[in-house]
């Protein structure tokens, strides 16, 4: 019995997997796409009459691997099957891990008429295992380090190698301040031949990150303004990197780097997992200039490593903990192996992560800031937690790092409202900008003001006033949308950046913002009013151009009466 035509098509479209059927022509410029199904058109952005017509090329990009698509060819010219792996982009330019394999269609004759591909968007299962390893290899080290089994230039050695199996980087270096210059005392990769090479310390990158004592991302030294020497750069393969000063006591004794022959290679996640590993050699370096005596070293570098990091088993109990639990918690590192979270921490603080823990142990990775009420006091930490799989899938328990960054956000966020200050907003601001500026995208930002504040403070006091920028910021916060980023600019001046929005939708977001405001009475104050100016980013216009053009419409809507909105 035949099946039906129809049904093997119906087949395709249903299918989870992306399906792409071509014609056999492999000479340039290569097959022609003749199908795909609408789980191609799913993961792509792509519409199918988009890509009819024209070569899987339209699918690759910077990080698409010449490598395996000659590898492709090869096999396909041998008319064998190929799976591979490398990066294709979507639509919208975002990148993608694809695994994909391809089969050649043979005729009764044995000519290839056709070839079907299946495709798969592996990102996100890759990201966690290479999470997974990353803490690992973290862990690994820490345990080596405080089982006093690796010497200081061993841990040197033991930090590069890690940071090779830990990121995306082909070169790692230790550098050391000496004098004015920074050494290279340990070295991994393709950095291997540079060992005891010189950098002066005001003429490098490496150096700006030492005297700044700041974790610096470069992610094109062909066009950072911040990289002097660049065609020393380019020699030896430093494209893009990160740099990690290596800072302990509130003292520098130099800098770790990562870097790569090819731009846009690192992010965030690097950058954080590279300042666990400093961590650990930073205190290594401290304890050798501070003590002769090898063991007093290694006793002090397991208690001055600043990051929590243990792992967790499925029972919720503490398999291994790091020396730093001892500071946090006042508990003997090893009177807390072996006991549940909440007899450590509290039932308080453990209710507060447990969700985050939860969703670890079913296997996902999880990564979160909270306020965190334990019986010290509370403390805003970031936390990572990735899953511990086995082989067979089982999930065995998670990997936790955590940070204390309640220092942090205090410096990011205004003591009298609770919002961004003028500095995080404008740092976060540069990004959205970033962004509009790359995919094409509107953004308007309203800049407000409160009417006759200074006669309000005179008349009820500053702390009447301050009860007022209180509700303002609550009321205001209350109007926004999840994206949209709102900030005190100082005194009575408050700021809006709304990505995705155009003039005309700004100036009917400051409306809302100018009647959530003045529709009600603030106590004892009364009616209260704000002046507020709209003004929508152009292409190629910085963030101080931006903010002027709303400046000058804000101070308009003073002019014309106040308690109105005005666009520039």
């Amino acid at each position: 019995m035949e099946l039906p035509p129809g049904l093997f098509r119906e087949a395709l479209e249903k299918s989870n997997d992306a399906i792409m059927i071509t014609d056999p022509q492999l000479d340039t410029p290569g097959p022609r796409i003749l199908y795909v199904n609408r789980a191609f058109e799913t993961m792509t952005g792509y519409a199918r009459e988009d890509v009819l017509g024209a070569t899987p090329r339209v699918l690759q990009g910077e990080k698409t691997e010449k490598a395996v698509l000659k590898r492709l060819k090869g096999a396909l010219e041998r008319g064998e099957t190929f799976t591979g792996e490398t990066y294709n982009y979507c639509r919208d330019g975002t990148p993608f891990l694809m695994e994909w394999s391809v089969y050649p269609v043979k005729d009764d004759s044995g000519a290839v008429t056709h070839y079907l591909a299946t495709l798969r968007d592996v990102t996100d299962r890759r990201a966690r295992l290479r999470r997974s390893k990353q803490l690992e290899a973290v862990n690994r080290i820490q345990r080596e380090v405080a089982q006093g089994g690796l010497d200081l230039q061993r841990v040197r050695e033991k930090i590069v190698e890690t940071a090779l199996e830990i990121t995306n980087a082909d070169a790692a270096a230790v550098e050391e301040a000496e004098g004015d210059e920074l050494v290279y005392r340990a070295v991994a990769g393709r950095a291997g031949e540079l060992l005891h090479w010189r950098l002066p310390i005001d003429e490098s990158l490496s150096g700006l990150s030492y005297r700044r004592q700041e974790v610096l991302l470069c992610e094109d030294s062909r066009s950072d303004d911040r990289v002097r020497l660049k065609e020393g750069a380019q020699r030896i393969g430093f494209i893009s990197g990160v740099m990690v000063p290596l800072v302990h006591e509130h003292r520098c004794y130099g800098v770790f780097k990562v870097f790569l022959a090819t731009p846009h290679a690192f992010g965030e996640e690097d950058c954080q997992l590279l300042e666990l590993a400093s961590g650990v050699l930073a205190s290594a370096l401290f304890n050798a200039a501070a003590f002769d005596d090898e063991v007093s070293r290694r006793n002090l570098l397991v208690d001055a490593i600043p990051i929590l990091v243990s792992y967790i088993d499925r029972d919720r109990r503490y398999q291994e903990v790091n020396a730093a639990y001892e500071k946090w918690f006042g508990i003997s590192a090893a009177d807390i192996r072996g006991k549940h979270l909440w007899e450590v921490l509290g039932n308080e603080a453990y209710e507060t992560i447990r969700p985050h823990l939860d969703a670890a142990l079913s296997g996902n990775s999880v990564s979160y800031e909270s306020r965190i009420p334990y019986a010290s006091g509370d403390q805003t930490v970031h936390a990572q937690y990735e899953p511990h799989i086995l082989r067979n899938g089982e999930v065995a328990g998670a990997y936790a790092v955590v940070r204390d960054i309640t220092t942090l956000k205090q410096a990011e966020t205004d003591f009298l409202t609770g919002l961004f200050n003028r500095r995080k907003f404008e740092a976060l601001a540069q990004n959205i900008l970033k962004s509009a500026a790359r995919y094409d995208q509107d953004v308007t930002l309203v800049l407000m003001d409160v009417d006759a504040f200074k006669s309000l403070n005179d008349r009820f006091g500053h702390l009447e006033g301050d009860a007022v920028l209180r509700s303002i910021a609550q009321r205001v916060a209350g109007t926004l949308r999840d994206a949209d980023t709102l900030a005190r600019w100082g005194g009575e001046e408050f700021v809006i950046l709304a990505p995705e929005t155009d003039a005309e939708q700004g100036v009917q977001l400051a409306e809302r913002v100018r009647a959530a405001v003045c529709d009600e009475p603030f106590g004892d104050a009364g009616m209260v009013t704000m002046s507020l100016g709209v003004a929508q980013w152009r292409q190629g216009e910085d963030l101080f151009s931006l903010q002027d053009r709303a400046d000058r419409a804000l101070y308009a809507a003073k002019h014309q009466g106040r308690n109105r909105v005005v666009a520039g």
